[in-house]
């Protein structure tokens, strides 16, 4: 076999001197059996001294890299065993071995490493505030139930009686510390669906009566407001998931509440169905045995502006309306949770509807096994 002719494109073509990268072919036996001047550069090495080295002596685990990547077809990154150095390397196989091309990336792989390094650092710092949040949330959460207990008490008679102004201030005391306790409450719930800090294993259970028990329960939050939850399961629907129950019941809490919390009165419509193939292909959503899950009312005002923020509370932090905050912590942790699931969610606005949240999760939750 004549190398020189197998990589040659044109027979008057030098590829000692001509090709633009290093080239090596390696035999199967793992022995360098022929290089190109550009290889001998990128090692150091003088004409010739490459021939007959094993290749995993110039490169870690070279041969291995080098089967790899004839596999795959994808170019892999490796580290020269005499220096700093790393190379982009590409192989093919052909009779008897391989053909190696080769160019040095160090300064791209120490770039890319550096970035990866800061993020790692940077997601350590996330975790460690989340985790820090998280166990502060008792010392936050005691002392201002306590404020609304109180105020709550005095309201009621309990610390005797009190004038019409007295309870007029009692009854903004209470409804702060509510608006501040929900507050925290979803920023809390936000950085444990951040951290993965819910400890919940997947398990089979019921999806339709836990979204039921969800819909009830929500009912009943704000009984002073005339709003109807409607609540529909296709027929035929198999209710039985291998899912997180813990975050998918979190997850349709904090949709469902956020809704009736943006409106004064009207519906809330949930729907639980199969999301046929036509509806995931026609947006690109890559679920298998998919549950499509709708939360929708006509009665609440959101721009079509606003839709490309709605789960993002970072985006919204400069925003002058404390309401717009608190929705984007609550949909912030919708969104992450849906993610958890295997899942995804988006939200549009359409004809007759109104505001629309899609959720579209599988049947079994294999993300983390």
């Amino acid at each position: 076999m004549d190398i020189r002719k197998i990589l040659s494109i044109q027979k008057n073509l030098d590829v000692q001197t001509n090709l633009p990268d290093g080239v090596i072919f390696v035999g199967t036996s793992g022995i360098i059996q022929w290089t190109n001047d550009i290889a001998h550069d990128l090692f150091r090495l003088e004409e010739g001294l490459l021939l007959s080295k094993s290749v995993n002596d110039i490169l870690e685990n070279g041969y291995d890299l080098i089967t790899n990547s004839a596999n795959t077809h994808k170019a892999l990154i490796a580290k020269y065993t005499q220096g700093d150095e790393y190379f982009e390397i590409t192989s093919r196989e052909i009779e008897g071995g391989y053909v190696v091309a080769m160019r040095d990336s160090t300064q791209n792989y120490k770039r890319i490493s550096n970035i990866l390094e800061e993020q790692e650092s940077t997601q350590k710092v996330n975790n460690d505030k989340n985790c820090f949040l998280v166990k502060l949330a008792n010392e936050f959460n005691s002392p201002i139930q306590s404020i609304i207990g109180f105020a709550q008490g005095i309201l009621d008679g309990l610390g005797g009686e009190i004038s019409d102004k007295q309870s007029k201030y009692i009854n903004i005391i209470k409804k702060n510390s509510s608006e501040l306790l929900y507050f925290f409450t979803k920023l809390v719930e936000l950085s444990q669906s951040e951290g993965s800090l819910i400890t919940d294993d997947a398990k089979y259970f019921d999806i339709v009566s836990i979204l039921d028990n969800v819909v009830k329960t929500n009912k009943h939050l704000y009984t002073e407001k005339p709003i109807n939850i409607e609540f529909e399961v296709s027929n035929n629907l198999k209710k039985t998931v291998y899912q997180k129950e813990q975050y998918f019941r979190l997850m349709m809490h904090n949709l469902i509440e956020t809704l009736m919390r943006e409106i004064d009165m009207g519906k809330v419509y949930v729907n639980i169905s199969d999301a046929d193939e036509e509806f995931l292909t026609a947006r690109n959503i890559p679920v298998e045995s998919p549950i499509l899950i709708t939360v929708s009312s006509n009665n609440i005002t959101v721009l079509e502006t606003e839709l490309s923020t709605i789960f993002n509370p970072y985006a919204v932090v400069d925003s002058a309306n404390k309401r717009t905050i608190s929705r984007a912590l609550a949909l912030g942790t919708v969104f992450n949770i849906a993610k958890e699931l295997g899942g995804v969610i988006w939200a549009e606005i359409l004809p007759m509807k109104g505001l629309v949240f899609n959720i579209v999760i599988p049947r079994e939750n294999t993300k983390n096994e």
